[in-house]
């Protein structure tokens, strides 16, 4: 009768070693892999938010657009750099207007000037705003990878809608405004923000609020 072994020869316990790193490593690497596609997922889910949340707000200051006849009256006023751009240049339009939307400087109204900077304050999309007959004033970094902005107005002319790149206007406002953004040669922009934004102003000029 042959004795029964007990326990595991060298090989053996070599062979299953092996066996089980490499088990490991595969769990490892699968488990590796599934957080790399959940860390793009939440960028892009979070780039979605913020382009979303931008858009949003811009149409919110824009549609509450407004005009005053006071003294201290506010022209709403956007004027494109001049048309001869190089390859690799962007538009950057300059907008100015008076939104009666709440902003972290005012809830009653707020003067806004939308701008691309370039300088050590910052760099991309950029709102100043300052309060309406008031003192409080914020400079607000709103998105760092747009580098060009164009804003157009529809207009009426000779009877039919056209769209018109500057605007200066203390008594009426435009119909229609769409911006439009360009992104960084090393940034790349959320494809909601490549989107032009076409926003309806409120034409009721000069209420006083």
């Amino acid at each position: 009768m042959s004795r029964r072994r007990a326990g595991m020869t060298l090989v053996e316990l070599i062979v299953a070693l092996v066996i089980a790193g490499a088990a490991i490593a595969s769990g490892y690497q699968a488990y590796a892999t599934l957080s790399d596609h959940r860390s793009v997922a939440a960028a892009r889910a979070d780039s979605i938010g913020r382009a979303f949340a931008l858009r949003a707000t811009l149409a919110n200051w824009l549609t509450n657009a407004r005009l005053t006849t006071e003294e201290d009256e506010v022209v709403f006023r956007s004027v494109d750099r001049p048309s001869r751009l190089g390859r690799d240049d962007r538009p950057t339009a300059d907008l100015v207007f008076l939104t009666s939307a709440d902003s972290p400087v005012s809830s009653h109204g707020t003067v806004v000037h939308l701008f691309i900077a370039r300088d050590s304050e910052g760099t991309g999309l950029t709102a100043e705003l300052s309060e309406w007959r008031g003192r409080r004033s914020a400079r607000l970094q709103l998105e760092p990878s747009i580098d060009g902005m164009s804003v157009e107005f529809s207009s009426s002319l000779n009877g039919r809608s056209e769209w018109t790149s500057s605007w200066v206007s203390s008594t009426l406002l435009p119909p229609f405004a769409r911006l439009t953004f360009w992104p960084r040669h090393s940034d790349s922009l959320a494809p909601l923000l490549r989107l032009p934004l076409v926003v309806r102003l409120d034409a009721r000029a000069g209420d006083g609020q």
